[in-house]
């Protein structure tokens, strides 16, 4: 499934209408089965009930699970702001030294950026990369190893680092912050259980039954859009990048 966070947007809801649209066409032919549609029919005294549950249901679910995937991007957004804005806070006090000190803080920050940005694409598989960690390491050793003159600016360089490996921390456990397996499946069995409850209402009447599903296909469809757009923050088109950090570390 993952394959469709990478989709065009339009492309993305075209393919969920057409899934949904095809699910809720086999559910239209239920009442016209010979086994579904007496059993349909004998439902038909509790036909609002089960509409209004399964709706209830299914809103109840789709409210919880959103605010759960927004919640998780507002977080990566700012754990990458905070990133950035300390990459940028290294870079400064980096060009408060001298020579060679000043050459080789500016590298490092600036090859952290990179290094970040390359453990980008594949940090929701396999997390950090040790490259970045490496670097971060040669940050923090160049810190400890300066001199005692430099010991005030030190401490603040230390501040910054610390915070920018603590961002980039939260930025990596917020790339496994999704939507499980599970609660797609939760989902779409919600989501059928409806389609099933409105052709219970219009059993009788194929026209009214083809509105509704119809209508129920686009509303599931829009649905099942909004998360995976918003799912998975690091990865598809509206994808958050590593542009802010690397233009930190150029001082941009």
């Amino acid at each position: 499934m993952l394959w469709l966070y990478g989709l065009p947007l339009p492309g993305l809801f075209l393919i969920l209408n057409a899934v949904t649209g095809l699910a809720c066409l086999l559910v239209w032919f239920l009442p016209r089965l010979p086994v579904a549609g007496p059993f349909m029919r004998w439902g038909k005294g509790v036909q609002p009930v089960i509409q209004g549950v399964c709706g209830t249901l299914f809103v109840l679910a789709t409210t919880f699970l959103a605010s759960t995937v927004w919640s998780a991007e507002d977080k990566a957004y700012e754990a990458v702001a905070i990133e950035a804005r300390q990459v940028r806070q290294l870079r400064t006090l980096s060009h408060l030294f001298a020579e060679p000190r000043r050459s080789e803080l500016v590298n490092l920050v600036t090859d952290y950026a990179e290094q970040s940005a390359a453990e980008w694409p594949a940090m929701g598989d396999s997390g950090g990369s040790r490259e970045a960690e490496r670097v971060l390491a040669a940050l923090y050793g160049a810190a400890v190893s300066l001199a005692p003159a430099e010991q005030m600016l030190a401490s603040q360089f230390i501040g910054a680092l610390n915070q920018v490996g603590e961002a980039r921390e939260r930025r990596l456990d917020l790339a496994h912050d999704n939507v499980s397996a599970d609660q797609w499946a939760v989902m779409m069995i919600l989501a059928f259980i409806l389609a099933v409850a409105v052709a219970f209402v219009h059993v009788g009447d194929d026209k009214a039954r083809a509105i509704a599903l119809g209508l129920v296909a686009v509303m599931v469809a829009t649905v099942f859009f909004s998360l995976i757009a918003h799912d998975r923050p690091f990865i598809g088109q509206d994808a958050i990048t590593a542009a802010p950090v690397i233009a930190a570390a150029k001082g941009m």
